[in-house]
């Protein structure tokens, strides 16, 4: 097995220098880096982890946890958060909650048995999730990341209000009078909070907003069961759009109107949120999250510790399809 002397050896180099140049310390020349890296190279060396992470009792690895990997918003966040940790040579060990509190739980007691150097979660409730995340809180650096739990944590999220306004000024200029929403789903911050400024931007723009339709899911299926719900309440008299809270509603949604005979947007316009890929490949009208930025600065306050939490919330952008007039 090649060693670290032997890669001192081949270098021409002392040990200590070999380590200081791996681990990026300073008092390294660059010429020296390049010496010590050709070296490891010709004898096929790789630093060991585990020595490492005694020398510098880190590990190098983050912990994720995220309610559930088959929705595809959270994979686009785990690539932003991913990406940027690996730009500075820190991994990303991933776990799914299966939108399951209890599992959330065994996911907490299993990254910290890891000895993460820190944790990034996105809350599987914004009540059941937070006496857990309480009481790591203190073990290592913790920070939240599009959902909310805990108000004195770290948290990366986006200006929720910032992209309903956006969603709502839009059908007020295309001559919308009545809109509903679809997606308060309980124990979810972020949608919670679009419901709350869908409310207030329709008050703003001299919108009649229909009573907020609630979701127990968040996928397809539910949005279809909304639409019906809406239909069926109101008929004849339809809301002119209906605003979800996220693309799988707005799919399943889109969807019952067509199954119903009216037509989008001419009959009841329609816009979702999150922009996944399949927005833009079905014209819907959505809401961008900046998912690279959320990445960029997750990494910045993990490695940037505070002694006071900070909540830092980026702007979104509305983008308009076809779905919308």
């Amino acid at each position: 097995m090649v060693t670290i002397r032997d890669v001192a050896a081949a270098a021409g180099v002392s040990v200590s220098t070999v380590s200081r140049a791996l681990s990026g310390q300073y008092g390294v020349s660059e010429a020296t880096k390049r010496e010590v890296e050709r070296a490891c190279r010709r004898l096929n060396y790789r630093p060991s982890a585990a020595a490492a992470s005694l020398r510098t009792r880190t590990t190098g690895v983050i912990g994720m946890i995220i309610p559930e990997i088959t929705n595809p918003y959270f994979p686009a966040v785990v690539q932003g958060v991913e990406q940027e940790f690996a730009r500075v040579g820190i991994h990303v060990i991933l776990c799914d909650a299966d939108n399951d509190v209890a599992i959330e739980a065994h996911r907490l007691d299993t990254v910290l048995r890891r000895q993460v150097d820190a944790l990034i979660i996105c809350p599987v409730d914004t009540e059941r999730s937070a006496a857990a995340l309480r009481s790591i809180a203190g073990q290592l650096p913790l920070l939240q990341i599009d959902r909310h739990a805990v108000d004195n944590l770290d948290f990366v999220g986006v200006d929720e209000s910032s992209g309903i306004a956006q969603v709502v000024s839009h059908l007020a200029a295309s001559g919308c009078t009545t809109a509903a929403f679809v997606g308060a789903a309980a124990g979810i911050s972020s949608i919670a909070e679009r419901a709350q400024a869908f409310t207030a931007a329709c008050d703003h723009r001299g919108i009649t907003p229909l009573p907020i339709v609630t979701v127990s899911e968040t996928h397809v299926a539910a949005g279809r069961t909304a639409a019906r719900q809406l239909l069926s309440a109101t008929a004849p008299d339809y809301p002119q759009a209906i605003v979800c809270a996220n693309d799988l509603l707005a799919f399943g949604v889109r969807a019952e109107i067509t199954a119903a005979g009216l037509r989008c947007p001419e009959d009841i316009a329609v816009t979702g949120y999150d922009d996944s890929p399949t927005a833009e490949l079905v014209g819907l009208s959505s809401v961008r999250q900046p998912l690279g930025d959320l990445g960029r600065e997750a990494v910045r306050l993990i490695r940037q510790p505070s002694p006071t939490p900070r909540m830092v919330r980026l702007a979104p952008l509305f983008i308009p399809r076809a779905t919308t007039r």
